[in-house]
């Protein structure tokens, strides 16, 4: 700068410092593990699959939410599909240990169907298993909720000494936990079944399940 003749020098580093830092924090991403990464993007793939239904589980919606691109997403998943596949098995897995602790803590059969029934309908789990079985191939769990199912169904076999009927009740409770959440509602209206009615079957089915 000249100022009557003179050259004077003004340090700019101050300033060019504030303007590095402002640079570097907009272009900043936050940095996760890709085992982090994984689990935002399926935790908010469930939340959004509890909002807004099948409909909420696509990348870019999921990735929006999650605060991340498009890109990194896929990266992680590859699709759409094995994002929805990766979900379901880590609330399957969910779900299946919630069981077995209810077991082990010897909660009443009436308490463990009232959950099992309850997440199946309302966090979406049942519809996103009926849809991996519809339109794409049979659910096939991965190795650790494999062993959860056969935990579940030696600690039921125990109580009843009867390993075949329990794979029986197994296969009861699941088969009717899964139409209640696709189709309940339509069912319980055509027989003239009303909502508390419907809500109380999960116990009823608890109380009578020891006659089968």
């Amino acid at each position: 700068m000249f100022i009557n003749g003179t050259v004077i020098f003004i340090n700019n580093d101050v300033n060019n410092k504030a303007i590095n830092m402002s640079v570097n924090s907009a272009d900043k991403r936050v940095r996760r593990t890709a085992e982090e990464a994984k689990s935002l993007i399926l935790r908010v793939a469930s939340e959004r699959l509890s909002t807004f239904g099948l409909e909420g589980l696509n990348i870019s919606g999921v990735a929006k939410d999650a605060g991340m691109s498009h890109a990194t997403v896929i990266h992680h998943f590859g699709s759409t599909g094995a994002m929805r596949e990766a979900l379901l098995e880590k609330m399957t897995h969910d779900l299946l240990s919630d069981v077995m602790v209810a077991l082990n803590h010897h909660e009443e059969p009436a308490k463990i169907l009232d959950h099992l029934f309850e997440m199946l309908s309302h966090g979406g789990h049942g519809r996103l298993l009926a849809w991996l079985a519809l339109d794409q191939q049979a659910f096939r769990p991965a190795s650790g909720s494999k062993g959860l199912f056969t935990d579940i169904l030696n600690t039921i076999a125990e109580d009843s000494s009867d390993p075949e009927h329990a794979k029986q009740i197994i296969f009861l409770v699941a088969i009717a936990a899964m139409g209640k959440s696709i189709c309940g509602d339509a069912i319980a209206g055509l027989i003239g079944m009303n909502k508390a009615e419907a809500q109380q079957f999960p116990r009823w089915l608890a109380e009578n399940i020891r006659r089968i």
